[in-house]
């Protein structure tokens, strides 16, 4: 009888469990190491008091295929957030939605003074546009930045400006639209095709989930792994930090790009976006939207916000409503500050919330919160296979930043291994 073959995989994050559940369903002894307490890698949830905070600001995408895929989406209890935004914009709040999503908005869509007619033109042809191209069309049209594909389409600067870069800069981290066209154009399509959600309980239900459907004791927790193992230039194991040695057939990494490189000595892109999440408990609801908000000062300390339990009650106790606010990068700001500074700031923008009056409860400073996606990244992202014997990457970074991204590595990383392939 022949051994079992036996696959350890360095990292509990979607594309990790995604990439042990499709081996465990094929019949391959697969465990993971994880060097945290749980799983999900930077989608994780935390909880007191009745609160839920996800580590960063995150929402999931619908459309996203991988998550139609890999994902049971009613058992998370998706709780939508309404499709556009709400803009602060000359000292006001003004809302804009989907009209193609929305018909019944379609009229105060057209009258509304954050750009013209022009722009709003602009955007059902791109709309159009994008949503008759496949995803394998997206990733292979040129590329450049995601600045120079608004312009050449024709938009005007008041729509990169008080849209674009608030509403994109809190999902690319950075307002200075540098990321690669593709990715832009790949996230317009899903947001057209499908919601944006929050897990009644969570962000972290998606890994739980995939963590639900492994076999008992598949991770082992606190196992950083300190490097790989080797016999001559085939890989056959990891060696944790702790001294431990466990030998296997297969290793894949699907760790975050530092790490992996570290780890496998394979070049790939290491410059990161970060972000700083604030969460505050509110003495009322003082919008009733389920929508984002984005501030479209170049000046502004925070880019975009939600009232969370607008959409999610869930995510507090009854009758207390959770605030969350974005900072791209790391703010230089101590947390005292930055409590402070958002809170005078979000006093003097939404005199409604009665900011003065906001309780802090946490503050997340996330410096891996995705990789940088400029203009030419996915022609030099690392393979799959990595041309070493034993050594399978996954992990968004072969891929893109994004949900989809993470689980498809992993899912490719998988067959990989069950292929026999290096």
């Amino acid at each position: 009888m022949s051994r079992e073959r036996r696959c350890v995989i360095v990292g509990a994050g979607l594309s990790g469990l995604c990439a042990a559940r499709t081996l465990q369903r094929a019949g391959v002894h697969a465990e993971i190491v994880e060097a945290s307490d749980g799983v999900g890698g930077r989608v994780r949830t935390d909880t007191q008091d009745g609160f839920l905070f996800d580590r960063g600001f995150q929402v999931m995408f619908t459309a996203y295929p991988a998550i139609l895929e890999e994902l049971d989406l009613d058992e998370l209890v998706p709780m939508a957030f309404e499709p556009g935004a709400l803009i602060h914009w000359k000292d006001r709040l003004n809302p804009i939605s989907d009209p193609f999503r929305r018909p019944h908005h379609l009229f105060a869509a057209a009258r509304s003074p954050l750009f013209g007619m022009g722009d709003k033109l602009k955007t059902a042809s791109l709309r159009l546009h994008l949503m008759a191209m496949t995803l394998d069309e997206i990733f292979a049209m040129p590329d450049k930045t995601l600045e120079a594909y608004l312009r050449d389409f024709g938009f005007t600067s008041d729509y990169l400006d008080r849209f674009i870069r608030p509403f994109y800069g809190g999902i690319f981290l950075e307002r200075d639209l540098t990321t690669s066209a593709r990715m832009f154009a790949f996230l317009f399509k899903m947001l057209s095709e499908g919601d944006s959600i929050l897990p009644a309980k969570g962000m972290g239900e998606l890994g739980k989930q995939i963590a639900g459907d492994l076999f008992p004791g598949s991770i082992r927790f606190h196992a950083p792994v300190r490097e790989l193992l080797k016999e001559g230039e085939r890989v056959t194991g990891v060696i944790l930090e702790n001294g431990e040695k466990i030998e296997a057939d297969d290793v894949i990494v699907a760790t975050e790009a530092d790490t992996a490189s570290r780890l496998t000595g394979i070049e790939m892109p290491t410059e990161q976006r970060s972000s700083t999440c604030l969460y505050f408990s509110v003495p009322e609801a003082f919008t009733t939207e389920k929508l984002v908000l984005l501030f479209t000062e170049p000046g502004s300390l925070v880019n975009n916000a939600a009232l969370v339990t607008n959409v999610a009650p869930t995510y507090a106790p009854t009758g207390k409503h959770l605030f969350t606010a974005t900072v791209l990068g790391n703010s230089p700001l101590s947390d005292t500050e930055l409590v402070d500074s958002v809170k005078r700031e979000m006093a003097l923008k939404l005199p409604a919330s009665r900011a003065s009056e906001w309780e802090f409860l946490r503050l997340y400073r996330v410096i891996w919160a995705q990789f940088a996606q400029p203009a030419g990244i996915f022609e030099r992202l690392p393979d799959t296979q990595t041309g070493i014997e034993g050594l399978t990457l996954a992990g968004e970074i072969t891929q893109s930043s994004s949900l989809h991204g993470a689980l498809v590595a992993g899912r490719n990383a998988a067959y990989a291994v069950m292929s026999g392939r290096i």
